[in-house]
């Protein structure tokens, strides 16, 4: 029977890594403001990077208003588990909760946080900056600059709120060389609004067209990149048509598009959606589309010629994966950079339905 015992327990410590953790995306989250009574969440997901299974021993959470919920008890070796946070806001004010998470073979906890602050009624600037980042909320997280020519200098602003108590500094991270930014003020009081200032550098644009990066507001000190806080910033850069005489203008292709606004209804399904539009060249010389860009990689497309004789036609077939749109902050569109002076950089919108 020992020995039976003994057999046991040696699989059973094989089969789980004793002393090792995972690696969690976020040990502390901020929800910002939420309303007096009604519960808020939090989620975390644990990530285990070695050979072996982890098991959760145990959760302690810090008070009776907290509760804490796993996903899964084990979590597989390269597998992932998700750990919610559960706060009943039945105090006003500000808060900062915990659990303490244990797991077999490790004595020394994983903390994982959430705070905010309860408040009797949310801000009406909710609808004026519906962008919600937790301790902050902005007036968009997709920034474009249309229509640039080279030598301009555009300017962009961002509205931002700290919904929180304490001080906030706001920051972004990885931005082009073309691209700084102004914060007015450099400090926020809690409560207190303000702007994100862009500027533009054409000079740096690597290449006319489409120019997409994505920046990263830093919310709290030492934060990480990721998709929670990311902004999405294009800029669409022009040909340039100075060294064209008049007599060259005036013969120049001349791009005409049967939309430029297309509706891709059914996105409930999980088929492709497909449209077609016709372009079609009513000048006097071929027109040449040099790019043919797509801001999301949810669109596809296909053109039969990038050459259109005058008076003639090509289709251009779009594709659109509704599955692929679920996550995405980018508006879905087309970009098509010709040589005609008119429609230089012509923009065809896709519309979801």
């Amino acid at each position: 029977m020992t020995r039976i015992l003994l057999s046991l327990i040696s699989a059973f410590s094989v089969l789980f890594a004793f002393g090792a953790r995972p690696v969690v995306n976020q040990e502390l989250r901020h929800v910002g403001e939420v309303l007096w009574q009604q519960p808020c969440t939090a989620e975390f997901t644990l990530t285990n990077k070695d050979k072996t299974p982890l098991r959760i021993a145990s959760m302690h959470v810090s008070c009776g208003c907290l509760q804490a919920k796993a996903s899964s008890d084990i979590i597989p070796s390269g597998g992932s588990a998700t750990i919610r946070l559960t706060y009943d806001a039945l105090q006003m004010g500000t808060f900062h909760k915990e659990v303490a998470v244990r797991f077999e073979g490790n004595d020394t906890p994983l903390w994982l946080a959430m705070e905010g602050r309860v408040v009797r009624e949310r801000l009406v600037v909710d609808t004026l900056l519906p962008v919600n980042f937790g301790n902050v909320r902005l007036s968009a997280a997709n920034i474009e600059f249309e229509h640039v020519n080279r030598g301009d200098r555009p300017v962009q602003e961002i509205e931002i709120i700290n919904t929180e108590r304490g001080n906030y500094t706001p920051a972004l991270m990885h931005l082009p060389p073309y691209l700084t930014a102004e914060y007015v003020p450099e400090v926020l009081r809690g409560g207190e609004r303000g702007i994100i200032r862009l500027t533009l550098d054409s000079e740096q644009l690597p290449d006319y067209g489409l120019n997409q990066t994505t920046v990263y507001l830093s919310r709290y000190h030492g934060e990480r990149v990721s998709d929670e806080n990311e902004l999405q910033v294009s800029a669409i850069l022009l040909p340039s048509f100075s060294q064209f005489s008049e007599a060259q203008l005036s013969h120049a292709p001349r791009m005409q598009l049967s939309s430029d606004n297309v509706v891709m209804e059914g996105i409930n399904d999980k088929k492709k959606l497909t449209a077609v539009i016709v372009v079609s060249n009513t000048g006097d010389t071929p027109l040449s589309i040099k790019q043919l860009q797509v801001s999301h990689r949810s669109v596809g497309v296909s053109l039969g010629n990038r050459t259109v004789a005058p008076g003639a036609s090509t289709k251009l077939k779009i594709t659109l994966t509704p599955s692929m749109l679920k996550t995405s902050r980018v508006r879905p569109r087309i970009l098509l950079i010709t040589d005609d002076p008119t429609h230089a950089a012509q923009t065809i919108n896709i519309i979801p339905k």
